[in-house]
């Protein structure tokens, strides 16, 4: 017979089992893995004061020192490489604006904007061109759930097939009070329980309100086995007031409190224990000194029609621009990428095809070098334009030359990224938890498309890592693993008195664009 306290104990173990709606069992101990994603989050920004959590984690766990956004450094092309564990070469985002004639014929899209990405997928069957993280966990008995307070374009790309049953996309502001998630059940569920979250103006609120769905809704009754938390507010703040700012320092503040208001939450829950947590960036950030109007150059020199013309399609990413030739424009490639290697505020120039590194025209470099060459939806061009290592008027160093509306010295104390500015390349990324090392610092190189092979490893989900086009397996990082080596190398190319070079960094067979710069005084 059972005693009193013994009974009592029985019962109480019951009502905490009913309280925190997870059903634990001393035998239910299947890990979770969150991942917080801080946009446009440079990693000298974090210190103790703005950022005690973040520092915190850093020092007890494991910090990469050479972490890397993907090219073009904007937020898409790393949030679907995050999403897939691909390149752009595989997974079709190939910039915050791209082209795709089926969704618009005339001009390039903004990846930004979900509703352009469902007319993507109408147009193309696949918003990414391959299995998502969403869809591999589905297949393996696994759930995926995202909460983005980005753009909804971003948070739908964190999980592009949620609506067909593979996980859960949340995003209040896919369309206020109506559609707040995909599949639409847990859509009316968030939205009956939350309403809708503040006006998109208000990021500070849009991030607390996705944040407490995080907390009281994601985390207590949809049990995930993966998290995808995108942190929004910090890169609108930088673009609009650059790194270092009051504006900027009060918004990473802010994050760095939900992220521990969450982490709290999770201890609560009794998951801490086996929770393994990944913070990491997109992109860094830097100071834009001076505008380029590339369009009308083109017009003026006559390569380009008109301003609106169809022969050659820009898609600017800040500092870097993708080009595309219709068919039959394709003779101009040459005189095309003459024309840019002349132009002062151009540093490194990629194209199709070629071998060794190199493009199809003399003075570039290839588009396979950067992962870059999907089958369907590649640029015939990209370009990156100039940088400095000049501060910004907080101290930051950084500065960049941005395509622009109006060329020359610009205003104001905007800031953006995209191109390949060291300061814009070198992310975040930490990793902490049960399956971790602890007080680590790794030399090696790590980008985001290497988190969703490290997520299925540490699920015991097998991984294909040696194809091209795919991340890899971050074993460095885990308990009892070895150290990894890493190479460094400079590719060159010119033509005439054109000359261009690239860093890139090695392991583990995999490369990873470090900068790249034309050869000028700096």
């Amino acid at each position: 017979m059972k005693t009193l306290a013994a009974i009592l104990s029985s019962v109480l173990a019951g009502i905490l089992v009913h309280v925190n709606g997870f059903g634990q069992t001393p035998g239910d101990s299947k890990p979770l893995i969150v991942i917080f994603i801080v946009d446009g989050l440079r990693p000298d920004s974090i210190n103790t004061l703005d950022t005690p959590t973040i520092a915190r984690l850093r020092k007890e766990g494991v910090e990469y020192l050479n972490s890397h956004s993907i090219f073009p450094t904007v937020t898409r092309v790393n949030a679907t490489a995050l999403a897939t564990g691909t390149y752009p070469v595989l997974n079709g985002i190939v910039g915050n604006t791209m082209f795709v004639s089926g969704v618009n014929p005339r001009t390039a899209f903004d990846t930004g904007d979900y509703k352009q990405l469902l007319k993507l997928e109408q147009v193309s069957g696949r918003v990414a061109t391959v299995e998502t993280l969403g869809e591999i966990l589905q297949r393996n008995g696994r759930k995926l759930v995202t909460v983005s307070s980005g753009s909804t374009g971003n948070g739908f790309l964190l999980n592009p097939t949620a609506g067909q049953g593979n996980g859960i996309a949340i995003h209040g502001l896919f369309d206020p009070g109506k559609t707040a998630a995909y599949p639409k059940e847990i859509s009316d569920s968030v939205i009956q329980r939350f309403g809708a979250p503040p006006s998109e103006r208000d990021e500070i609120g849009v991030m607390n309100w996705t944040d407490n769905v995080l907390r009281q809704y994601v985390l207590q009754d949809l049990r995930p086995d993966v998290v995808i938390d995108w942190e929004g507010p910090l890169d609108a703040a930088q673009h609009a007031n650059g790194v270092g700012s009051p504006r900027a320092k009060e918004a990473l503040h802010q994050i760095d409190q939900s992220i521990s208001r969450t982490i709290s939450r999770i201890e609560a829950l009794g998951l801490l224990s086996r929770t393994d947590i990944m913070i990491g960036s997109d992109h860094g950030f830097a100071y834009n000194t001076d505008g380029v109007n590339l369009l009308d150059k083109l017009v003026t020199t006559g390569l380009k029609k008109a301003a609106n013309s169809t022969d050659i399609i820009l898609a600017s990413q800040g500092q870097s621009i993708l080009l595309y030739l219709m068919p039959e424009e394709r003779e101009k490639l040459g005189k095309l990428v003459g024309f840019l290697q002349q132009q002062p505020s151009v540093d490194l120039i990629f194209t199709r095809g070629g071998k060794d590194g190199r493009g199809s025209v003399p003075g570039t470099f290839s588009l396979d070098l950067i992962s870059a060459s999907h089958p369907l939806r590649a640029a015939d061009v990209v370009v990156s334009m100039a940088w400095t290592s000049k501060p910004n008027p907080y101290g930051v160093r950084g500065t960049q030359t941005i395509n622009s509306n109006m060329t020359g010295p610009l205003p104001g104390v905007a800031s953006g990224h995209g191109g390949l500015n060291p300061w814009v390349i070198h992310n975040t990324f930490l990793a902490w938890g049960a399956d971790f090392k602890k007080q680590t610092r790794i030399d090696a190189p790590v980008s985001l498309a290497d988190v969703t092979p490290t997520v299925l490893t540490l699920l015991g989900i097998d991984v294909d890592e040696n194809s091209a086009g795919r991340g890899r397996i971050l074993r460095e990082a885990m308990k009892g693993a070895a150290a990894i080596a890493t190479r460094k190398r400079i590719l060159k190319t010119s033509a005439g008195s054109y000359e261009a070079s690239v860093q890139i960094s090695t392991t583990a067979g995999h490369d990873y664009i470090d900068t790249g710069a034309r050869q000028r005084a700096r």
